[in-house]
């Protein structure tokens, strides 16, 4: 919109709709995000008259980054994700669900999908082993996550890459945050591998526990081949390809654990 003070963002919702809850968790988070944040400012909220509504800076000359291997946008992401870590720990007060709450809902699609597997679900035992790593209690932490990075919520502008659409965010580690970002990485072209070795130079990284990484990766994965199969027509061809990307991760860390597994055995019979 086009003001007397300048341009900004209006999005609004009807309140029964079934995103309105985002709006309001967004509208929270946008109350107390510290300067430091990378993102539009909240200016106005209001919840009146059957709507939800935000206004939000708007971001001059801005596009959708690349996630892609040589991307220009790959150090100014990455930078943004250290930063969100660091300035958003501990949250500054936003009421959020812990991210538990948000897998809760993955895992439920997820246990669905392995209780009656379609004949065309690959890496089924793949799946199945990361499922059983899942440790809910290792998500936890006191860091306000996004918790849905992607090229459609990072905005490249003159300034650096700004943060828009915190209607997912929770608290929970801070390598979460990270975790989640990876498969978005492989979906825009990096194996794997290429994926992990980029991520590896955000400090918070570092604390990441192997399995609860690969209990994650493959409870969104397994989301995303749910809703490939069941949601709404719209939006399954997407979902598919996202499932694709995140089954790559989940076989290279499955099969790198399983190297790793074997290797103290391999030792233990040389000697």
């Amino acid at each position: 919109m086009d003001t007397a003070a300048g341009r900004v963002f209006l999005k609004a919702l009807p309140d029964d709709s079934p995103s309105a809850p985002l709006y309001r968790r967004e509208r929270l988070v946008g109350a107390v995000l510290p300067e430091g944040v990378p993102a539009p400012r909240l200016l106005w909220s209001g919840h009146t008259a059957g709507w939800v509504a935000l206004l939000i800076e708007h971001v001059d000359a801005a596009r959708e980054v690349e996630l892609g291997p040589g991307s220009p946008d790959l150090h100014g992401v990455l930078e943004v994700v250290q930063v969100l870590g660091e300035t958003l720990s501990p949250n500054p007060g936003a009421q959020v669900p812990p991210v538990v709450d948000n897998v809760r809902f993955l895992v439920r699609r997820a246990d669905a999908l392995l209780a009656d597997p379609p004949s065309d679900l690959p890496a089924a035992d793949a799946y199945r082993h990361g499922r059983g790593l899942l440790d809910l209690d290792a998500l936890g932490g006191s860091t306000l996550l996004h918790a849905d990075l992607h090229e459609g919520n990072l905005l490249a502008c003159p300034a650096g890459v700004r943060v828009i659409d915190w209607g997912l965010a929770c608290q929970g580690a801070a390598w979460v945050e990270i975790a989640l970002l990876i498969p978005r990485l492989i979906l825009a072209g990096h194996t794997p591998e290429q994926a992990e070795r980029l991520v590896e130079r955000v400090p918070a990284w570092k604390s990441a526990p192997a399995d609860a990484v690969t209990g994650l990766a493959a409870v969104w994965v397994l989301f995303r081949e749910f809703v490939a199969r069941n949601g709404p027509a719209g939006i399954r061809p997407s979902r598919a390809r996202a499932a694709v990307a995140g089954r790559a991760w989940v076989e290279y860390r499955t099969a790198r654990g399983k190297r790793r597994s074997a290797k103290p055995r391999e030792a233990g019979v040389s000697v």
